[in-house]
């Protein structure tokens, strides 16, 4: 029920409808050749912009009395500055290090080429389902399974705990805001302000990438330096933020952010389908500095978190307020030096998390510490590209509290017990992976990742296969790999290992104004002692049908199953998603979003019996496994952008999730000794509107 608070809670879609067509091709400066799929968009409004078709051209309606200017970006060319004209051909510079020009290339995953999608900036901004956030973004990609409405990515079957998040190659862990004990949370900790793009690799993740076995989520901030400076201030139904860009020099760019978010206005609006909450609140601030010169290339990025959540926490046993205060701090940076006709970076990474929970007559503190320090070297030919290096991972958790000693008994006047606990895992690894360009269609990757055994660790050793095809709108990828992991459970600090063997058939239609995705993957995996099985499909269509109408929708297939044979949360004969964009008038836009699965399957409680010793009931399941109704949400947006002068304008929108006040089923809630039996929902009809302003 969370995620109704953030719909959307920085959301700012709209598509810039003016009465002038801007026609124009992109084109490699070299070799005169158009760039399928160069990113378009205006400086001013990076909501408003389009990709090249087949041969590089585009078209692009802009208002004339806002003067503006276009960025171009492409993957391994410079990015593109250029003024507005009618018609146009913009040549980019392919990225080389050359003398002492420095060029941020080790941040792009070396393995791009085999990625399943990109999502840029653009992309996070127009996709309603996203709230304006760069990991619920990837909720929207067919490969992402997440079933309970969480910021907690699932790729292709895998539990949430699999899946790699990193930020300028640095691992972040306990990213999600408003997180309960099991993890779900609501919202990321990422602001997108401060974002470039997202780069998703939903299986057989790069070895690269190191301590993960699902798939990669691999953030990279934003590297343009600013020409001048600029404000944005949110203000909404449960946020009130605001963003600083500033120029330092020709070379570098700072930007400063920080947003609170109080509960009493979106509760007061949405007070029925909001009632489970108490309250919440949050406040957060950071820094993020970047540029280069003649030797080096800088990312930093400080950010803190503050926040507070008071729930009613319904269970058999107890019925009250589940009250979680917690502090968070990210310190993030990389460096880069051109050595060696290659590029060496460092990335480093130190987070810390401290955590006080309270209900019935529990209370317990839970303390993370995360240390990263990785360090890689790239060097690329046209033909051949080599990436190779260390990385040494070290989390640590301390738990101290008192906690209740059976799972179903949780009043006040049940058994508890003192835990002080500590516990930490060190994962120190190498890898080298080497990609090969056979010839202009055909591109051969292959990566090892070995640990360095510590703490009585197994050695392991990850190892992959990639493979892509590329010819005019077409391209193949296939990959196959073994992948290991040593993990920690969030805010509960329990240690696991997981490993996994995977194997994927990608193939992707683009054109111009139609993008099309078919997959085909199975995975076999252990997460401790508890195996799993996935066969599984995935299509994926989205259609440009005119300046003012687009649409999109997915299908994914999941057979999945445990090792015993019993039923796996991710077995789904369907999870169903679309998109619809329309843009009525000048400056409007309408959108709306479905999603629709099969219901998750559940054993059903069939019967209790009272422990005297403990004064509570105690459940029984049945051995049968059964499966709660199907799952549909619809939710709509509307978004109109009022241009008060040449530096100011204001973005106005409102929202509504869950349109129909569908009553969908999450889980059964029961009386004391479970005789009667009631239903527990997921996000019910919630409003939400605000205004961006822009100066």
């Amino acid at each position: 029920m969370m995620r109704a608070l953030y719909i959307p809670l920085l959301l700012i879609p709209f598509t810039l409808i003016g009465q002038q067509t801007i026609n124009g091709r992109i084109v490699d400066r070299e070799t005169g050749e158009g760039l399928l799929g160069a990113h378009i968009y205006l400086m001013k409004d990076w909501r408003n912009g389009t990709i090249a078709g087949t041969d590089g051209s585009f078209t692009l309606e802009v208002d004339p009395s806002v003067p503006d200017s276009l960025i171009v970006s492409f993957i391994g060319f410079r990015e593109v500055v250029v003024s507005l004209s009618e018609s146009m051909t913009i040549e980019m510079e392919p990225q080389e290090i050359s003398g002492e020009v420095v060029v941020i290339t080790s941040l792009r995953p070396i393995a791009e080429e085999f990625k399943y999608m990109k999502i840029n900036k653009l992309d996070i901004y127009t996709n309603p389902a996203a709230s304006a956030d760069p990991i619920l973004a990837v909720n929207s990609l067919p490969s992402a399974t997440t079933t309970d409405e969480s910021a907690n990515i699932s790729l292709r079957g895998s539990s949430p705990i699999e899946t790699g998040v990193f930020l300028n190659n640095v691992p972040v862990y306990d990213a999600v805001r408003y997180s309960q004990l099991n993890g779900i949370g609501t919202f990321s900790i990422f602001n997108t302000s401060i974002i470039k793009d997202v780069v998703v690799f939903p299986g057989n993740p790069p070895l690269e990438f190191g301590n993960t076995t699902s798939g990669v989520i691999s953030l990279s901030t934003d590297d343009r330096v600013l020409e001048d400076n600029g404000n944005s201030v949110v203000v909404s139904l449960a946020s009130l933020g605001m963003t600083r860009d500033q120029k330092i020099s020709k070379n570098q760019s700072l930007k400063l952010f920080s947003n609170w978010q109080p509960s009493a206005a979106i509760k007061a609006i949405n007070e029925t389908s909001l009632e489970s909450i108490k309250s919440f609140e949050s406040g957060d601030l950071g820094i993020y500095w970047y540029g280069s010169n003649e030797k080096l290339n800088w990312k930093v990025l400080n950010y803190s978190v503050l926040e507070g959540y008071e729930f009613n926490f319904q269970h058999a046993s107890f019925n009250g307020v589940f009250d979680q205060k917690k502090k968070r701090s990210f310190l993030i940076s990389t460096v880069e030096k051109p050595i060696w006709n290659g590029t060496l970076s460092l990335n480093n990474g130190l987070s810390t998390s401290d955590g006080d929970y309270k209900y019935s007559n529990v209370q317990f503190n839970v303390k993370q510490k995360d240390l990263f320090g990785g360090i890689n070297y790239l060097r690329a030919t046209p033909n051949v590209s080599f990436k190779a290096g260390m990385s040494y991972d070290l989390r640590n958790s301390e738990v101290d509290g008192t906690f209740h000693e059976f799972s179903y008994a949780l009043g006040p006047n049940h058994p508890t017990i003192t835990v002080n606990e500590s516990g930490n895992t060190k994962t120190l690894e190498t890898f080298t992976y080497l990609k090969y360009a056979a010839s202009e269609e055909i591109t051969i990757g292959a990566g090892l990742r070995k640990n360095i055994p510590t703490q009585n660790q197994k050695n392991y050793l990850s190892r992959q296969l990639n493979f892509a095809y590329s010819v005019q709108s077409w391209l193949v990828t296939a990959g196959i790999g073994r992948y290991f992991k040593n993990g920690m459970r969030e805010n509960t600090g329990e240690l696991f290992t997981s490993q996994s063997d995977q194997v994927s058939l990608d193939v992707k239609y683009e054109q111009q104004d139609l993008n099309a995705t078919f997959s085909l993957f199975r995975k076999n995996s252990l997460v401790d002692n508890d195996g799993y099985s996935v066969n599984g499909a995935e299509l994926f269509v989205d259609y440009q049908f005119s300046g003012k109408f687009r649409m999109s929708s997915s299908f994914t297939w999941l057979d999945a199953m445990t090792d015993n044979e019993e039923s796996y949360q991710y077995d789904l004969n369907y999870f169903i998603r679309g998109n619809a964009s329309y843009s009525p008038g000048r400056f409007w836009t309408i959108e709306g979003i479905l999603v629709a699965r099969q219901g998750l399957s559940y054993s059903p409680v069939e019967g209790a019996t009272f422990n005297a010793a403990v004064d509570a009931f105690e459940p029984s399941y049945s051995s049968q496994d059964l499966r709660l109704p199907g799952y549909s949400s619809f939710g709509l947006s509307v978004s109109k952008m009022l241009p008060i002068s040449e530096k100011v304008n204001v973005i106005a929108f409102a929202s509504v999730n869950n349109v129909l006040n569908r009553e969908n089923l999450r889980d059964f809630e029961y009386n004391f000794d479970y005789s009667i039996q009631s239903e527990s929902l997921y996000s019910q009809r919630t409003s939400y509107f605000g205004a961006v302003i822009s100066f």
